[in-house]
């Protein structure tokens, strides 16, 4: 995705998870709408600092297309942790953290810290770059 695009998203308060999880929706047999609403609370670390968004939203993805839900299915739950191994392996190697306030420098549990990194720039500067790392990875290992 180019970053105007990103950018006009989150212009419409659509989150990183969002992103991430509606571009792969079509190719997962998942309702576009369906996938924004259930990646919406992860957004900046659910909201909280923690596990970046474009992270949680990859590993739905993942989930949605490597995820075992057959008791016993220990081959399937292997590959799984694989494919999300990888991915946050080299989402990490690549920006340096799978967590939001590491990422962004702004711990989203504190009062006024949205704001704040807005008023930075933070969400123009470096969130773009993580939703592109993110499809990007997700392109490679899917």
């Amino acid at each position: 995705m180019d970053r105007k695009e990103i950018l006009e998203l989150f212009a419409g308060k659509i989150h990183c998870s969002q992103i991430v999880v509606s571009q792969w929706a079509d190719e997962l047999g998942l309702d576009k709408d369906t996938a924004l609403r259930m990646a919406g609370p992860f957004g900046g670390g659910c909201f909280h600092g923690d596990v970046c968004g474009c992270v949680a939203g990859a590993l739905m993805v993942i989930g949605a297309e490597y995820g075992h839900f057959e008791w016993g299915d220990v081959e399937g739950n292997q590959r799984m942790i694989e494919k999300i191994s990888e991915f946050k392996e080299q989402f990490a190697e690549r920006c340096g953290s799978l967590v939001c306030r590491e990422l962004t420098g702004f711990d989203f549990s504190e009062e006024g810290a949205f704001e704040q990194a807005e008023q930075a720039g933070v969400f123009v500067s470096r969130c773009p770059d993580y939703v592109n790392a993110a499809l990007e990875i997700l392109d490679d290992i899917m």
